[in-house]
């Protein structure tokens, strides 16, 4: 036999008005006995103000009617055929707009008949069945993407004496646990919960959000069987649903035979109110004991009593002001921080406009929206929303910056070869690509890592390149030492002066060597003469080269400096070289600099935020264009890259292994 249930329901709203539609509607046929049952919707519509409280009304009026329509029929069956009118109904607006965008839908629907409950949803509304102080998510998995249709499945169960429901047009649980949520939900009578649930919820939901709370109770006293989620089961249907998220809240009651929709604009103060009341019952229990003794002296209630009761009461009283006080300090901080990530959202939007024409400026926008997020998440009210805007920040400059993100493929494992390997860089020479550490060369293959080749015993290296001139790799070490590897040999070179001027890195272009050496703030020119090198140019007149970290020539020479600094040398002396359309994100610690002759780009590796920046060459400006980076977020410690023009792929290079990934 069917149970007979009553129901009793609150309407609640919390957060600011954004740009969405919020509403709750309810009702209750009032006639037609325990059959007819009860319907709600709890709706939010996102991204077309002008439809909304239009589309909302067709949902709400097309599923009552229906709904209603034949009380003898099966109630899963009237919920099913109501749901398939609403989306015909959405489908013939849509035609009559010549639009098959109707916004953003959030929407639960859920109908109540004897102890049968019914629900469906669409985007990020949810439903939670609250028993026993246990919390769960009964909407999950009914949400289903389709162009032609908004709902399609339906999930169904029996609902139990002392079950509460919940509906909401946003994902609650990103605000407040399972736990925590059963435990309120779980506790006093509906509308005191209600009024908790939104004080817990108030530093944390900044946009607005609507909610229904439903509680469920037998007509008749009788024994009451618990279960839990495994009697609720989901239906899939024809139809189908439509992807969005919630806001809006009030309280109201249902009138039968009349709908019930929710009145946003009423102010409630809760917590006044409760210590207002908590106040003047204490002192009318003081007053009741003094009254009903008849006289205070012949009471218990002596003078000294009195007075410790009336002292409490002061004392009571001034808890509760100061209470008062500090809710107001605490919701004007609230709001304070609300305006912000209002501002934040703007200045989020001015970088996108800005970065069309001014990406430096853009980025500085979006730095101070970023410290400014930082400071709301860190303050502990509107995280979510906080966390929520730091994605975007983070989405706006990757959309701005050109972010590729890449998940290159791993081509060698050094670590097998020698356990402790810390890699340096790459070079490719003779068809072969080499990996080098201080003291070790690693030949790459489509295997993997080859065996190791010993550089020298005593010698550390610091640089290596291609010596195309001689078809070798040419080493430079601590030392100033430069060894060549040859035909599977390693033999040291020599220079006319008495020693190589001391480097960091070393580069070639045709028979000369380049050696950069920040400690003389200068770049070295060798010409090869046979076995040996004459002695050293110097090759960066007007230039200050003090903290250049690497350098790369295609016939010109471009020097990397610690800063981001690209400088340009031709023939031995500085030229102008200008770089436009930098990144949003400015280019702080790079430590690579790569680029070829016949080729269009040059290559800037940032390690400290695991991207490649890529511009491009242009002799019109004297310089080259800022065009897109390249960003691998599951690589750590990128010590070098390797760009194979005539492949379009990029190898990269980690302490202990070698990727590669193509362009």
């Amino acid at each position: 036999m069917t149970n007979l249930f009553k129901t009793k329901y609150e309407f609640l709203f919390l957060g600011k008005d954004e740009d969405s539609f919020v509403e709750n509607y309810a009702y209750d046929l009032g006639e037609g006995g325990d059959s007819a049952g009860k319907v709600f919707v709890n709706l939010e519509i996102q991204q077309n103000a002008f439809d909304a409280e239009k589309v909302g009304q067709i949902i709400f009026d097309v599923l009552r009617k229906s709904f209603f329509a034949d009380l003898e029929a099966d109630p899963y069956e009237r919920f099913e055929d109501a749901l398939k009118e609403v989306n015909r109904s959405l489908n013939s607006y849509k035609q009559e707009r010549d639009n098959d965008f109707l916004g953003k839908l959030h929407v639960i629907i859920a109908a109540i008949v004897g102890d049968q409950l019914l629900i469906t949803q669409t985007g990020d509304a949810e439903a939670y069945l609250i028993r026993k102080r246990l919390s769960t998510t009964i909407s999950e998995g009914l949400d289903e993407e389709s162009e032609k249709e908004t709902f399609t499945n339906i999930a169904s169960g029996e609902l139990e004496a002392g079950d509460s429901l919940l509906l909401c047009t946003t994902r609650l649980l990103r605000y407040i646990s399972k736990k925590d949520l059963a435990t309120l939900v779980s506790s006093s009578d509906l509308s005191e919960r209600m009024l908790e649930l939104k004080e817990q919820l108030h530093g944390e939901v900044l946009t607005k959000v609507g909610m229904i709370g439903i509680d469920v109770d037998k007509q008749n006293p009788g024994e009451v069987k618990m279960a839990g989620k495994d009697n609720f089961t989901l239906h899939e249907k024809e139809e189908s649903y439509r992807d969005f998220s919630g806001k809006a809240f009030q309280d109201e009651k249902a009138i039968p035979g009349k709908l019930n929709t929710s009145l946003a604009g009423k102010k409630i103060k809760a917590k006044a109110i409760d210590i207002y009341n908590k106040l003047r019952n204490g002192v009318k229990g003081v007053s009741k004991k003094i009254n009903d003794s008849g006289s205070a002296s012949n009471s218990a209630w002596s003078k000294d009593k009195i007075l410790i009761g009336i002292i409490a009461l002061v004392i009571i009283l001034v808890i509760g002001l100061l209470w008062l006080r500090s809710k107001g300090e605490e919701d004007k901080r609230i709001n304070e921080l609300s305006d912000t990530l209002v501002s934040i959202r703007e200045e989020i939007n001015s970088a996108v406009t800005t970065g069309q024409f001014a990406p430096d400026r853009a980025g500085e926008i979006l730095n101070s929206a970023e410290q400014k997020a930082i400071e709301v998440y860190n303050s502990g009210y509107h995280k979510a929303k906080a966390r929520e805007l730091l994605d975007l920040i983070l989405e706006t400059r990757d959309q701005l910056d050109g972010v590729i993100r890449l998940e290159p493929d791993k081509m060698a494992d050094l670590a097998e070869k020698r356990s402790n390997v810390d890699a340096l860089g790459l070079v490719y020479s003779s068809d072969q690509l080499f990996a080098y550490e201080y003291n070790a060369l690693y030949p790459i293959s489509g295997e993997g890592a080859e065996d190791p080749l010993t550089i020298d015993e005593n010698e550390n290296v610091v640089s290596a390149v291609n010596y195309d001139d001689q078809d070798s790799v040419l080493f430079f070490t601590e030392s100033d030492k430069l060894i060549e590897y040859k035909d599977d040999r390693m033999t040291f070179l020599t220079t006319t002066d008495e020693g190589f001027k001391d480097a960091v890195e070393i580069d070639s272009y045709s028979n000369k060597i380049y050696l950069l050496s920040p400690s003389e703030g200068e770049l070295f020119r060798y010409t090869r003469r046979r076995d040996r090198f004459d002695t050293a140019e110097s090759y960066s007149i007007g230039a200050d080269l003090s903290n250049a970290v690497d350098l790369a020539i295609d016939g010109n020479v471009y020097v990397l400096k610690d800063n981001g600094e690209i400088i340009r040398l031709y023939q031995g002396a500085k030229e102008d070289f200008v770089i436009q359309k930098g990144p949003s994100k400015e280019l702080l610690s790079p430590t690579k600099i790569f680029t070829e002759a016949d080729m269009a780009q040059i290559y800037v590796l940032e390690p400290d935020e695991n991207r490649v920046l890529v511009y491009i060459k242009d002799s019109r400006i004297n310089g080259a264009v800022y065009e897109n980076q390249y960003v691998f977020d599951e690589l750590q410690d990128l010590k070098d890259i390797y760009v194979d023009k005539d492949t379009n792929t990029m190898y990269l290079l980690t302490a202990n292994a070698v990727y590669r990934v193509g362009l």
